[in-house]
């Protein structure tokens, strides 16, 4: 029998989830986030996959679905194959129009129109690569942190703002709140030294410069983005930093504040969305899909435990598609806030008249 708990109940459970994720964070950044996204991540990805087929994956078709398991099969395969050189370029804009494609699938039923505004949305991403940002931005930055802390954000928002709750409003405040203290607090880890299993699980930067795992690179490519630190230049190049890379990554205390904060977006976003199960009722579902859903689970643990990047290419595919099948509730979150704050502005305007 299941607990069942009103909206309000949910929203102080969440902030006791984010104040403690928080906490764990700051105290064990490395660990805590190898931990939850081998324990918490599948069945995240299982379970929200299997709700999502349930809710037609807020398309319009049937089988729109497809097209997006299909885009993340292909990026799968550029990825974890000999052809990761060319994953580097065609993965941004792969992810890019798996997004157009949730938005023409969320909004248009009509195939003439969906052609018509997918050509021209192919059209932008084919100009959008041409500037720096577009790469990073869609292929690293997008199915992690934007997906883990933007889109969970936003979820908060467009609850607190259907709600009209002071409960979903708090919520977003700590939530905001706990991301900023990560950018204004660094803390002196002077006893904190992460063991070999964190670092090989984690990675490190290799002698030619290379990280050894996407985890390690995503630290990285932050870090030079906000100019925090200079890796490398064209005169001395990355493999001559190797030493200083990672040490850096383990040991200096802005680095630590940024992974602390990797590990608390992640962390949170898995128990936001367990936290709601009495809500959204993603574990009303069949026997046979629950006990399949465990058995996968279960083999990923094992993998997991036994060697820790075989779990995660073991789970890659998974992964990446429960970002992209999320896609049109993504759109359909944005829509929803967009008409409440209208709604609201509406009703500011009507009392001032």
């Amino acid at each position: 029998m299941s607990v069942k708990l009103t909206t309000d109940q949910v929203n102080y459970l969440n902030i006791i989830l984010m104040l403690v994720s928080a906490w764990l964070a700051f105290a064990f950044p490395f660990e805590l986030f190898l931990l939850v996204y081998a324990v918490l991540g599948p069945l995240h990805y299982l379970t929200e996959i299997s709700w999502l087929h349930d809710k037609g994956y807020y398309t319009r078709r049937k089988h729109d679905f497809v097209f997006l398991a299909s885009v993340s099969a292909l990026i799968s395969l550029l990825f974890l194959g000999p052809f990761h050189g060319i994953q580097d370029k065609a993965g941004p804009f792969l992810v890019y129009l798996a997004f157009a494609a949730g938005l023409v699938f969320l909004l248009l039923e009509d195939i003439f129109k969906r052609i018509i505004f997918f050509g021209l949305a192919g059209l932008v991403g084919l100009l959008l690569m041409n500037f720096g940002f577009f790469s990073p931005l869609l292929g690293m930055f997008f199915p992690t942190l934007i997906h883990v802390f933007i889109f969970t954000g936003l979820f908060l928002l467009g609850g607190a703002l259907k709600g009209r709750s002071a409960s979903g409003f708090l919520s977003l405040l700590v939530f905001v709140g706990a991301a900023c203290a990560f950018m204004l607090i660094h803390p002196v880890h002077s006893q904190y030294q992460p063991g070999d299993y964190v670092r090989n699980s984690y990675g490190y930067f290799k002698e030619d410069g290379s990280g050894s795992s996407v985890f390690i690179t995503l630290n990285y490519q932050i870090l030079k983005m906000l100019g925090l630190h200079d890796f490398g230049t064209p005169i001395q190049p990355l493999s001559a930093y190797v030493g200083g890379i990672n040490d850096f990554l383990y040991r200096n205390p802005v680095a630590l504040s940024l992974m602390s904060f990797i590990s608390f977006a992640y962390t949170y976003h898995y128990l936001n969305w367990f936290s709601k199960t009495s809500i959204i009722k993603w574990h009303e579902v069949s026997p046979a899909r629950m006990a399949l859903v465990g058995f996968i689970w279960i083999a990923s643990l094992v993998l997991y435990a036994w060697n820790y990047l075989l779990g995660f290419q073991w789970l890659f595919f998974l992964s990446f598609a429960h970002v992209l099948l999320e896609f049109p509730l993504n759109h359909l979150t944005m829509i929803n806030i967009g008409r409440e704050l209208g709604r609201l502005m509406a009703g500011k305007r009507e009392a001032v008249g």
